[in-house]
């Protein structure tokens, strides 16, 4: 039997070089900077030097050869006078990439996964630049070089310089080190955004970036910046929160893996927000910087001047023991750009602190006449085709259990089931009915739910005339899986003397409930055409017993069997089974339909086959409504606020306001359109819609194929569009006599 081992392609090393640390400048300079703000951190830690003021010097040259493009090209270097490296120390820490050279020191977030300078100097090296690094350790004097063969495989070559005495003194002079220290020297990478006005305001932006706030702003640092013989000292102190200025100040904890997480949320108005670019800084009790985020309200009118910082006690170590655990998980993303947030940690995190941010920024805001387009007729009706669409699509629903009637319920409000088991890491949609006949529009239903391991939206619902059905009002419940149930969640719905509750159990299977008792999920992907090709058909044991025959047949695709039956073992939970279908055979780009048959039950899935580098398709999500805002300050045409579920539409935007012409004269409570208004308003809602769309499927399991950049924005705009023309057609279709 032979024996290959597989290697990456050069397409997919050179992906992976470039996404490292993408096209931001800065974000190869925080690489090096918190380095030697590490290094110097080190020292302090040992009583060596701890008063006296710490140097690091970030120097720009202009190189001699010019780019591909005939460019001029420049070497970006930093160099500290911190604790400088042996020959060995320097062969050790860049002679595997990727393990934890700091030993899991919690000073700085980068140094987690044990590739920040590497990546680097990686990014030169693919592209024959400078990438060097020159460092005196009690007057031993050490180099490396960091290259790349043909086929992208690092080669570090180091060398041990022997100096005389006169010859050291010119060599330290010469590299800013008079002691010990490190200099790191990089040419920046053609991908990398360097600009003439980047260039020329290059220390400005180092000022004002958040990830170098707390750096730059300790008193016993100097950094400074050199430029064509011009050194300019870089301070970020006019970038300081004021005391004057602080909203709010709260301290808070919550539970994660069974561990206290301590946090201090300081809120702040900052007026000039707009050119800091500070948002609410994420960091640990040592001010090492995780994220610059506003946890999904940076479009809200009032986020715009509301600027802070989020410590969280032990963050570091959390990121540490997450990133070296059996089954490793990044809380953080290693590309540098803050929080993954997939991530469970990042979940929980923002279901705490939101209703604090949503507080502040409601009580600082200015009212604004928003119009909600639900009081409508019509946008109902339009919302409802909306929401089918978003559902077909995403197809993640806890459907009705055994006996569920589309009569309402003698019980006044009812949820589709008794309990149901959702997966950790994915979001559900629960309908719960309520009957008009004893319930008004006009009573407000409280959703309660007191366990951490779900989050729960909306936690207050309504409806509209229009929405009755015989008696029968269906409403959505939106369900988030954070983290495996011990005992199972509850949540109740309440309104006057009527009560529903529903049992919720997360667990770590992947289950979805058959919406016939039947059904493939998901029910239509793309595989690669040279693989097997894996089906999940979930089966209802309360409509289909254990032990029954399902029939399965595809005509194109061989089917490993025929004639498939269930017992317990294929049990997720007490109702729901899964049986996994193999199929294989095919020919590129044609789609096959394979269908499960079960009595006068039939269920479908379409398989389309694909080349092996694309992925599978998958999502979740739903839209709550429409409504009109005027802000002259937001440059959007419209939004979707991930915390209501509400797409917002700005009237006082310029194209917007050009037109659908003045919208501040309509009547809030029953909002009249022109034909050519409604047009338009089809055109952004169903815009956002697909963005949205396309988004939370491409989250789930990959739907855009990134190995090339063009490709991929090819595809999400092909992807998008798409979904729009279908929105579109519904919307219009609801809003309008005819479909257009």
């Amino acid at each position: 039997m032979g024996q290959i081992y597989v290697q990456d392609s050069l397409r997919k090393k050179k992906r992976a070089i470039k996404d490292a640390l993408g096209n931001d400048i800065l974000r190869y300079i925080a690489e090096l900077l918190t380095n030697s703000d590490d290094s110097y951190r080190r020292l302090e830690n040992q009583n060596i030097d701890s008063n006296k003021e710490k140097v690091i010097y970030i120097e720009l040259k202009k190189e001699k050869r010019k780019s591909a493009d005939n460019s001029d090209s420049y070497v970006l270097s930093v160099t500290d006078n911190a604790e400088g490296m042996t020959l060995e120390t320097l062969e050790r820490i860049f002679g595997t990439y990727g393990e934890d050279n700091a030993g899991g020191t919690p000073l700085h977030a980068r140094g987690i996964f044990g590739q920040g300078a590497s990546d680097v100097l990686r990014a030169s090296a693919k592209e024959k630049r400078t990438a060097l690094i020159e460092t005196i350790k009690d007057n031993s004097v050490s180099k490396l070089y960091y290259n790349m063969d043909e086929n992208l495989t690092p080669i570090i070559n180091t060398e041990k310089v022997e100096l005389s005495e006169n010859r050291l003194n010119d060599y330290r002079n010469n590299l800013r080190i008079p002691q010990n220290g490190t200099k790191i020297s990089f040419g920046i990478p053609a991908n990398v955004k360097f600009t003439d006005k980047i260039k020329d305001n290059l220390a400005e932006l180092i000022a004002k970036y958040p990830s170098f706030r707390y750096l730059l702003n300790q008193d016993n640092r100097k950094i400074i910046y050199v430029y064509e013989g011009k050194e300019t000292i870089i301070s970020s102190k006019e970038y300081q929160f004021k005391d004057e200025n602080e909203m709010v100040k709260e301290r808070f904890s919550f539970i994660y893996e069974g561990k206290s997480i301590d946090c201090e949320l300081k809120l702040y108005l900052n007026e000039n927000k707009k050119n800091d670019e500070t948002n609410i800084i994420v960091c640990d009790e040592n001010y090492s910087v995780f994220d610059n985020t506003m946890f999904d309200f940076q479009n809200y009118p009032s986020a715009q001047v509301v600027s802070g910082e989020l410590i969280i006690k032990g963050l570091y170590n959390l990121c540490y023991e997450h990133l070296n655990a059996e089954e490793p998980d990044a809380i953080v993303r290693d590309n540098r750009t803050g929080f993954d947030t997939k991530n469970s940690f990042y979940i929980k995190l923002n279901k705490e602190i939101a209703p604090k941010i949503q507080e502040v920024l409601n009580e600082n805001g200015k009212e604004n006449k928003v119009t909600n387009l639900g009081n409508n007729k019509k946008f109902n009706e339009a919302l409802k085709k909306l929401n089918k669409y978003m559902q077909k699509e995403l197809n993640d629903v806890i459907p009705g259990g055994p006996g569920t009637s589309k009569e309402p319920p003698l019980e006044g409000i009812k949820f589709a089931r008794n309990s149901a088991s959702i997966t950790i890491g994915k979001q559900y949609t629960l309908k719960l009915y309520i009957n008009s006949n004893m319930i008004s529009s006009e009573d407000k239903i409280s959703i309660i739910c007191e366990d951490s391991c779900i989050e729960v939206t909306p936690d207050m619902i309504d409806y509209n005339e229009d929405e009755i059905d015989n008696g029968l009002v269906i409403k959505n419940i939106s369900i988030k899986a954070l983290e495996c149930t011990t005992d199972s969640a509850i949540i109740q719905a309440k309104v006057n003397n009527y009560l529903a509750t529903i049992a919720i159990d997360v667990i770590d299977l992947d289950i979805h409930y058959p919406e016939n008792g039947l059904e493939f999920y998901p029910n239509e992907i793309s595989l690669a055409y040279n693989k097997s090709h894996s089906l999940k058909l979930y089966v209802d044991t309360n409509v289909i017993p254990l032990k029954s025959r399902i029939e399965i047949k595809c005509d194109g695709l061989e089917i490993n069997n025929n004639i498939v039956t269930f017992d317990e073992d294929n049990l997720l939970n007490d109702e729901v089974a899964m049986l996994e279908i193999i199929t294989t055979g095919g020919k590129v780009n044609e789609s096959y339909e394979v269908i499960a048959n079960y009595v006068d039950l039939t269920t479908e899935a379409l398989i389309t086959l694909i080349e092996p580098s694309r992925n599978e398709n998958n999502g979740g999500g739903l839209i709550a409504g429409f409504k009109l805002e005027p802000n002259k300050n937001m440059s959007y045409q419209a939004y979707f606020n991930p915390h209501d579920h509400i797409i917002y539409i700005n009237t006082e935007n310029p194209i917007n306001l050009r037109i659908m012409g003045d919208m501040s004269d309509k009547n809030p409570n029953k909002p009249s359109f022109t034909t050519e208004q409604i047009k338009y308003l089809c055109d952004i809602i169903s815009s956002q819609a697909a963005s949205l769309l396309v988004k939370r499927k491409n989250v789930k399991n990959g739907e855009i194929n990134f190995d090339d950049f063009e490709d991929a924005v090819e595809q999400v705009q092909n992807l998008v569009q798409e979904h729009k023309n279908n929105i579109y057609q519904d919307l219009y279709s609801a809003l309008s006599s005819k479909d257009i």
